[in-house]
C-alpha cells in the first residue's frame, strides 16, 4: 500500500468502497494505520517546530533562551496530544494548521473507525463463521483448509466466505449510516 495514495483515494471512497477496502486489506491494515499515525504524527511536530521557529525569525541553529525547559518533555507532550487528537473519540477537527496533514489525520480517524464497525460487524456473525472469517480475512486459514475441514468442495467454501462477507459488509454499512446520520 502506498500510504500517502491510499489515504487520499479513501477520502474519497463511498462508505461500500470502504467497507470493501478493509476487507480487502484486513490483514495489514491495522499496522498501516499504526505507521501512517506515527508518520503523520511527526509530520505535524516538524510543521509545528518549523512554524515555531519562523515565529522567532528562523535563527537557523536552535539557541537556548532558558535553562528551565525540556526539550525532550515538550517533545513528548506534543506528540501525545497529537495521538489524543487522532484518536478516534477526539471530536477536534483541527489537528494541524497544514490543511493537507489535518485532512489526512481526519481520515485516517475515519478509517479507524470503519475498521472498528468492519470488526464488530465480523463479531456479530455466529461464532464459527466469526471465527472461519477472521482466520481468512487474517491469512490464518486458507478457502482449501476451510473446504477440507467442513468436507465440502473448494468452490462451497468460496460461496461460504462469499456470503460471510456480505454479511458483514451489509452490517457494517449499516453502522457507517448510522454513525453518519
Amino acid at each position: 500500500m502506498n500510504t500517502g495514495a491510499v489515504i487520499s483515494e479513501y477520502q474519497d471512497y463511498s462508505n461500500k468502497k470502504r467497507v470493501d477496502f478493509i476487507l480487502n486489506n484486513f490483514y495489514g491494515i491495522e499496522e498501516y494505520i499504526r505507521c501512517y499515525e506515527e508518520i503523520l504524527c511527526d509530520s505535524i511536530m516538524v510543521d509545528r517546530l518549523v512554524d515555531r521557529r519562523d515565529e522567532k525569525g528562523n535563527p537557523g541553529v536552535m539557541i537556548q533562551t532558558s535553562y528551565i525547559g525540556d526539550p525532550t518533555a515538550m517533545a513528548a507532550v506534543d506528540r501525545t496530544s497529537i495521538f489524543e487528537k487522532l484518536s478516534e473519540d477526539s471530536s477536534s477537527r483541527h489537528i494541524s494548521d497544514d490543511l493537507e496533514l489535518n485532512d489526512d489525520a481526519l481520515t485516517l480517524r475515519t478509517m479507524k473507525r470503519d475498521l472498528g464497525f468492519v470488526k464488530h460487524a465480523i463479531r456479530m456473525l455466529p461464532a464459527h463463521d466469526s471465527s472461519e472469517l477472521g482466520k481468512i480475512l487474517s491469512h490464518e486459514k486458507t478457502l482449501y483448509e476451510v473446504a477440507e475441514e467442513k468436507g465440502i468442495q473448494y468452490e462451497s467454501a468460496k460461496m461460504y466466505v462469499y456470503r460471510a462477507r456480505l454479511k458483514v459488509k451489509k452490517r457494517a454499512l449499516e453502522f457507517m449510516e448510522r454513525a453518519c446520520a
